[in-house]
């Protein structure tokens, strides 16, 4: 971390003038996709630099973002007391006090994160079958077809369903209703 800024670097979160509660006014550059780790003695200003300035502005940047609605949900945080910071992404603390506002609710859906996650999984991930393990994928009349046509080369086959005959109907009444509906055969007792 350095001492004095360069906000030139845009791989880089630029902190300048931090003075939030026992902070002393100063510049820092933090790398961004890096793990970094705030520590010192008691007293030293760590959650006054993470939560109280980067946490804070990050959530009120994030924040920005929704809709009025949304945005009730949300405890307003108030810009901390710094010059500038550049590059900040937007920032969610997880506490270990549950503070949530009901049961049902997590950090992804009170944040919205949810709602863009159901739009990018089905497109990212691959399911699986749980029983035969085969990948799942979406299917027509046009790819079952062309699935059979490969697995039966030269193998009649006969594509059936269940359909069952309704209550104090007798199975003739019910063969001549199909019938007429354009239905030709039926499967019975293992034969057509």
């Amino acid at each position: 971390m350095d001492k004095k800024s360069n906000t030139d670097d845009p791989s880089c979160l630029h902190i300048r003038g931090a003075r939030q509660n026992n902070l002393k006014g100063f510049d820092l550059s933090l790398p961004l996709g890096k793990l970094i780790v705030v520590s010192g003695p008691s007293g030293s200003g760590k959650s006054s630099l993470a939560f109280d300035t980067l946490y804070a502005e990050g959530q009120r940047r994030y924040v920005e973002t929704f809709s009025p609605y949304t945005r009730q949900f949300f405890d307003r945080m108030d810009k901390p007391a710094v010059d500038e910071i550049i590059g900040i992404p937007p920032a969610i603390a997880i506490e270990q006090v549950n503070a949530v506002k009901s049961t049902r609710s997590t950090v992804g859906t009170m944040t919205d994160i949810n709602d863009y996650l159901k739009l990018l999984l089905p497109r990212v991930v691959e399911s699986f079958c749980p029983k035969c393990e085969r990948i799942v994928r979406p299917e027509n009349p046009s790819s079952i077809t062309q699935a059979l046509l490969h697995s039966f080369q030269d193998t009649p086959i006969l594509i059936a369903f269940p359909l069952p005959v309704p209550e104090n109907t007798t199975s003739t009444d019910f063969l001549s209703f199909l019938q007429q509906q354009g239905y030709q055969r039926y499967w019975h007792a293992g034969s057509v």
